[in-house]
């Protein structure tokens, strides 16, 4: 039997520490299986949560870490349609993406539009989903309506600035760090600030009066109570993230005299509660736009599998421009 290299964990800890390079079984593909070769992986935050033991949900113990990635066909079992080697694939997440290759069953997988590159693939399947579900699921947005978030210069935060901008919808993107400002905008924000304790009291200049009705919440704290203020009458305020690590703070006043509405979003829940051709449907929308460049999400530095630890640590520096990758080659 083919062995695999793959970056497992036996125990909950600090990712770089615990995260260890481990030689693994590899399956020749059965009945309905498809052995895929991993071409890289990103590390999310999700990700370094999961092996610390933090995030919503544990994984099973020894685990692979990652949870996305893209791969190619290098063979398939007998039973097994839509699928032909060299084609690119996601395999499912949930199995560990930070390894070389995998056998899994072909339902699980997806096929990709050959014209994506294997980086911006690989990046395709956590956070522009996320960005994509928050602007159509809370609000119905009317053409040129409003949309405000803190932590704009995240991955999320991008992916919400291109795919609102492609669907006709402004944002106004707040911000920690100044030197973010003019690259935001040339990403297609309409409105980019350092956030400040009165920011809200700006909101109504720049939107002419037309507070939005949905605010994306990645920081807690003091920043979600600067969004809240901001909302419209029967607004929306979804956090997705705790960034700050601090208590939501909102203010009780435009609570109850502007009927404001307060959601919790999780993508695997998401995931977990609708059907592939929901998800399959949403992919094609943002497979299509990464292939004409509408959506793109910046890759700071990758790094070879066996140097899978200082990948870790520098994932966990917060004054990074972009994603950290895992070249699985």
């Amino acid at each position: 039997m083919q062995t695999t290299l793959t970056a497992r964990y036996t125990t909950n800890g600090n990712p770089a520490t615990v995260i260890e390079l481990a030689e693994e079984p590899l399956a020749a593909p059965a009945d309905g299986q498809l052995l895929v070769r991993m071409l890289c992986a990103p590390v999310n935050p999700a990700d370094i949560n999961m092996v610390e033991g933090t995030y919503g949900v544990k994984a099973a113990l020894p685990a692979v870490g990652g949870n996305e990635g893209v791969g190619r066909v290098a063979a398939a079992g007998g039973n097994v349609s839509g699928f032909t080697v060299g084609d690119l694939v996601k395999p499912p997440g949930a199995r560990g993406t930070w390894r070389q290759a995998l056998t899994v069953p072909a339902a699980e997988c997806v096929k990709l539009p050959a014209s994506l590159t294997a980086e911006q693939a690989a990046m395709l399947y956590v956070n522009p989903p996320t960005a994509w579900r928050m602007l159509h699921d809370f609000v119905t947005l009317a053409d040129g309506e409003w949309i405000i978030q803190n932590a704009a210069n995240s991955a999320v935060g991008r992916c919400v600035i291109q795919i609102a901008h492609a669907l006709g919808w402004r944002t106004i993107n707040l911000v920690r760090r100044a030197d973010v400002v003019n690259e935001l905008a040339q990403l297609g924000g309409d409105i980019v600030s350092v956030e400040t304790p009165d920011t809200f009291k700006q909101i109504k200049t720049w939107t002419g009066g037309n507070n939005p009705r949905l605010a994306l919440n990645a920081v807690g704290g003091d920043s979600a109570g600067t969004l809240s203020k901001s909302l419209g009458a029967g607004g929306q305020l979804i956090t997705y993230g705790g960034m700050s690590k601090q208590p939501i703070k909102l203010a009780t006043g435009p609570l109850i005299f502007k009927d404001l509405s307060y959601r919790g979003f999780w993508m695997t829940r998401w995931y977990a509660t609708h059907s592939a051709t929901e998800r399959d449907e949403m992919y094609t929308h943002l497979a299509a736009q990464c292939a004409v460049g509408q959506l793109t999400i910046p890759v700071e530095k990758t790094y070879p599998l066996t140097e899978i630890k200082t990948a870790l640590n520098t994932a966990q520096q917060t004054s990074r421009g972009g994603k950290i990758l895992l070249d699985l080659r």
